[in-house]
């Protein structure tokens, strides 16, 4: 298919139940708490990436791709796209290999503190074989979490890593590709990232990532070491990125192109009633990012637009339910002050 002619985007990767049940406190082995509330959503990278994009705009063609059970689990994943016209499930995969991926997590009620308890089920599965490429007619393919994928994560003798292998099948198909990663405290990043970086457009990740990856301090203590944002961005072009490196943090994010486009941009001073929930904002930030990149706005558009998605994300409690339409979500700039970034 001839590149002027797709249309559309892709998320593939990561889908996830996640379950938050509060507690009265956290008990040690052997002894009992109690649950006081639950709830139940779906996240993960290709969930929350593919619905937030739904949600910018109803006449985008969007495709998730992934592999999830046969199960009760799975089919509530299905349900919770089926609302989303524009969304298509066709390479949504279903396997009765292992069940469909979940994370339990555990909240404590006076403090909030929270632990997590992951099945990584189905999503360790996840491989270049599941994804039909030549029936593709998208513009871009989005894939993550790297670092969580088992199959994908991989090496392969030819690409490095096996997520490499599909990177550069969907690049020699003019299909425009970027990752994001999973925050791991791990020594992994040298070995699993760099191989798909070489067949990377966007690389869209947070400051952690950033830091663990180029290998350069991002913060002092609790301050961000604005002049090493430069120097991170250079570093991750310098694995071979094609186009652009965006890396967003709680102050607000940074981009930098091949072509020299340098751009800072702070996040905005929403209010403290204004808060409900973190879960999926970065996620929502790099799907305000794909969105501006796939209509060809300049880059400061596109960041403060995703600057204005993140923070919309923190209006409701689960990982998708304050995306709004890219013309609410811009709005919000309207609405509170954007908060200068201390040098």
């Amino acid at each position: 298919m001839a590149t002027e002619q797709r249309q559309g985007i892709a998320c593939g990767g990561v889908w996830v139940v996640d379950t938050v049940k509060v507690i009265d406190h956290y008990p040690p082995e052997n002894s009992i708490a109690y649950i006081t509330e639950m709830s139940r959503g779906g996240g993960g990278l290709a969930h929350n990436v593919v619905i937030d994009l739904a949600t910018f705009d109803a006449n985008l063609p969007l495709h998730a791709l992934g592999l999830i059970g046969n199960d009760s689990y799975g089919d509530y994943l299905v349900e919770l796209c089926r609302p989303f016209g524009n969304i298509s499930l066709d390479q949504l995969r279903r396997t009765d290999e292992r069940g469909t991926s979940y994370t339990d997590v555990f909240s404590i009620k006076a403090s909030g503190r929270r632990t997590y308890f992951h099945y990584k089920g189905t999503n360790s599965l996840f491989r270049p074989e599941h994804v039909d490429v030549d029936s593709l007619p998208v513009k871009m393919f989005h894939l993550g979490y790297l670092l969580l994928m088992d199959a994908m994560d991989q090496p392969d003798p030819e690409f490095g890593t096996v997520a490499a292998r599909l990177l550069a099948q969907l690049q020699s198909r003019g299909i425009r590709t970027s990752i994001d990663l999973v925050s791991e405290n791990s020594d992994r990043f040298g070995r699993i990232v760099p191989p798909a970086l070489k067949y990377t457009d966007y690389c869209i990740i947070n400051d952690w990532e950033a830091e663990k990856l180029a290998g350069i301090p991002l913060r002092a203590g609790d301050t961000l070491i604005t002049e090493n944002l430069g120097k991170i961005g250079r570093a991750i072009l310098g694995f071979g990125v094609k186009d652009l490196v965006v890396i967003h943090f709680p102050e607000g994010g940074y981009l930098l192109s091949r072509d020299g486009t340098e751009i800072l941009q702070p996040s905005l001073a929403v209010t403290e009633d204004f808060i409900v929930g973190s879960t999926g904002a970065g996620d929502a930030y790099c799907a305000g990012i794909l969105y501006g990149l796939y209509q060809g706005w300049e880059h400061g558009r596109t960041l403060r637009f995703a600057t204005c998605a993140g923070a919309m994300n923190l209006s409701d409690l689960t990982t998708t339910g304050g995306s709004k339409s890219w013309q609410e979500v811009l709005q919000l700039e309207t609405r509170f002050p954007y908060r200068p970034i201390a040098a």
